[in-house]
C-alpha cells in the first residue's frame, strides 16, 4: 500500500475541511482557503515522493544479483502492454469492471459501520464519526474499505451547516401542533452533512400505447334525457432519450425523501476528488448499480407513458388499455450528492429530516401533539358553535 498522508493545510497542518460557500477547503486553524485541485496537485507530488523513495529503499536492499534479475524482469515488462478490461457491450457490467478506488485514496479514506441499522459510512482520516446520521446510534465501529466502486461524480456541498440548522428551526416554526419537548430534545445541533451514494442512468425509451377515449354529451326534452358517447381507438409510439436519472443506492434513505429534495442542479457537478469529503460523511452504497436499474426502468418507462398519454388531449376521458417499452442504457456514472441530515426519536417513534445540501429544499415528518390540537380545534370552532347557537336560539325566539 502506497505511503501517504491526510489532507492538511500547507501552511500551518491544520485541518482541512471543504467549505461550500466559497467552494474551497478552508484551514480550521489559519482560514486559509485551497481549491480541490490545488490539494489534490500538491498531495499527488507528495504521494509521488513517497512512492519514489518507497521504490529507492527496496533498491538499495537488493543485491547486485537480484538488481541484475529485476532489470531483466523491468526489461521484458516495458514490452507487455497492460491487460485492458474487455466489454461486453453491457453497459451496467462494463461500468462495473472499470471502476475501481486507486490505493491512493484508499489510504485517504476510513470506513465505518453501525451496527444497529447497517449503514455503511465514509470518511476521511480526519472526519470524527459519532453518532449515525440514519438512526442516530451513537456506536460506530471502524470497517474495511472493500468492494466498493469510486464515484465519477460529485456535486459539492453549498451550503453550510449553519445554514442546515437555520433551515430546520424555520421549519419547526409556525408549526402550533409541534410538541414543546419535542424542540427541545430533538438535538438539531447534531445535523451531519453526508454525500449519499446515487447512481445516474442515461439512454433511450422507445414506447408504444394503446387508448380507449371517449367524449359524452347529455341533453333532453320534455320527456327523455339522452346521453350520445363517442368511442375513439388512439394509438401511440415514440422515443424518449433521458440524461442522468438519478436513482439513490442507498437503503438507509427513504426514497420518498431522496424524491422530495430533487432536483439536483447538475450543472455544478464536477469530477470526484477525495478534496471533497473534508469534514463530511460518505454514505457507502448497499443497493449496486445492477439493483437499482429496475427503479431507474420505472421511472423512465412511467414517465414515456405519461408522456404519451399528454398528447391524447381533447377527450373527456382516457383509458390506457395496453402499453409497452424497450429501455436501453447508453451510460451509467455513480455520483456522490449532498444531503443534510438530523435522525432524532421522540416517544419510540424515529424522525428523519434531509435538506438537499445545494438548494436548501427540505423534508421532513413531524409529530402532532393530541392536546394542543384539541385545544386549537375549541378555540378556532368554539366560538362558531356559540354565534350559531345564539342565532338559532334568536330565530325560533328561545330567548
Amino acid at each position: 500500500m502506497a505511503n501517504t498522508t491526510t489532507y492538511q493545510c500547507p501552511n500551518c497542518n491544520g485541518r482541512l475541511v471543504f467549505d461550500g460557500s466559497e467552494g474551497k477547503l478552508r484551514c480550521e486553524f489559519c482560514s486559509s482557503l485551497f481549491t480541490p485541485q490545488e490539494i489534490e496537485a500538491l498531495y499527488a507530488a507528495k504521494q509521488e515522493q513517497a512512492d519514489a523513495k518507497v521504490s529507492g529503499d527496496r533498491k538499495d536492499e537488493i543485491d547486485s544479483t537480484q538488481v541484475s534479475a529485476a532489470a531483466a524482469s523491468t526489461s521484458e515488462a516495458t514490452h507487455v502492454q497492460p491487460a485492458k478490461t474487455e466489454l461486453t457491450g453491457d453497459p451496467i457490467q462494463d461500468y462495473i469492471a472499470q471502476s475501481k478506488w486507486s490505493s491512493a485514496e484508499t489510504d485517504n479514506l476510513r470506513a465505518f459501520n453501525c451496527p444497529a441499522c447497517g449503514a455503511q459510512l465514509l470518511v476521511d482520516q480526519v472526519t470524527a464519526v459519532t453518532s449515525c446520521p440514519y438512526c442516530g446510534n451513537n456506536a460506530v465501529v471502524p470497517g474495511q474499505l472493500s468492494d466498493v466502486l469510486k464515484p465519477d461524480y460529485v456535486i459539492p456541498f453549498k451550503l453550510d451547516r449553519d445554514a442546515a440548522i437555520a433551515a430546520l428551526n424555520s421549519f419547526y416554526g409556525g408549526k402550533p401542533l409541534l410538541p414543546d419537548s419535542f424542540t427541545a430534545n430533538n438535538h438539531i445541533e447534531e445535523v451531519q452533512g453526508v454525500y449519499v451514494p446515487f447512481w445516474l442512468y442515461t439512454g433511450t425509451v422507445k414506447a408504444s400505447a394503446s387508448f380507449d377515449a371517449m367524449n359524452m354529451r347529455t341533453w333532453s326534452d320534455s320527456k327523455n334525457q339522452y346521453t350520445d358517447t363517442d368511442h375513439f381507438d388512439l394509438y401511440r409510439e415514440g422515443t424518449m432519450k433521458f440524461q442522468g436519472v438519478p436513482v439513490d443506492g442507498s437503503t438507509k434513505m427513504p426514497d420518498a425523501h431522496m424524491d422530495a429534495i430533487e432536483p439536483f442542479d447538475y450543472s455544478e457537478m464536477v469530477p470526484f476528488s477525495v478534496a471533497y469529503l473534508p469534514g463530511y460523511i460518505t454514505d457507502r452504497y448497499d443497493l449496486d448499480v445492477q439493483e437499482c436499474n429496475d427503479r431507474a426502468t420505472r421511472r423512465v418507462t412511467s414517465t414515456a407513458l405519461e408522456e404519451m398519454e399528454g398528447t391524447a388531449s381533447g377527450y373527456m376521458e382516457i383509458n390506457t388499455s395496453s402499453h409497452s417499452e424497450k429501455v436501453t442504457w447508453t451510460h451509467i456514472a455513480y455520483a456522490l450528492l449532498p444531503v443534510w441530515m438530523l435522525h432524532t426519536k421522540w416517544n419510540g417513534t424515529d424522525y428523519l429530516f434531509a435538506m438537499n445540501g445545494q438548494t436548501g429544499k427540505l423534508i421532513g415528518d413531524l409529530p402532532i401533539d393530541k392536546g394542543k390540537k384539541t385545544k386549537r380545534f375549541l378555540m378556532l370552532f368554539l366560538p362558531i358553535m356559540i354565534i350559531l347557537a345564539v342565532a338559532i336560539f334568536s330565530i325560533f325566539g328561545i330567548f
